[in-house]
């Protein structure tokens, strides 16, 4: 049976990075589960969110992974860095296309849409 290889303040950076892994692949799996219902921070079409979902749900597995090898002393291998590299740009991507999404809605509303933030003053 493995033994924990490290002391007892990396062991609980360890176990704090998991429980975040557990939180990111959570968070993300609700978002590729319920496309029409994503958490707040996503708006735009069904794709997109799970698009997010899915890069949050990416950078949860690799932190868990990440987390487990640091808990046994061992690198992660190619496979966890290739899911990381891909996990960026499609967290980049989703974000950037998401407030191009809100962009265009506001602009297509009008003015009033925006709850009268960029609204000219008439001067008297």
């Amino acid at each position: 049976m493995p033994e924990i290889q490290t002391d007892a303040l990396e062991t609980a950076g360890a176990v704090f990075m998991l429980v975040l892994a557990l939180g990111c692949a959570g968070w993300g799996g609700l978002a590729v589960l319920r496309p029409h219902r994503p958490p707040q921070p996503i708006t735009g079409p069904a794709w997109l969110a799970r698009v997010w979902g899915l890069s949050y749900v990416l950078l949860g597995v690799v932190l868990a992974a990440r987390a487990v090898g640091q808990l046994f002393g061992e690198e992660s291998g190619w496979a966890i860095t290739l899911i990381h590299g891909a996990a960026g740009p499609l967290m980049i991507f989703s974000v950037a296309v998401g407030f191009a999404c809100r962009w265009r809605t506001r602009r297509q509303a009008g003015d009033d849409a925006d709850g009268g933030r960029h609204v000219r003053q008439r001067q008297t």
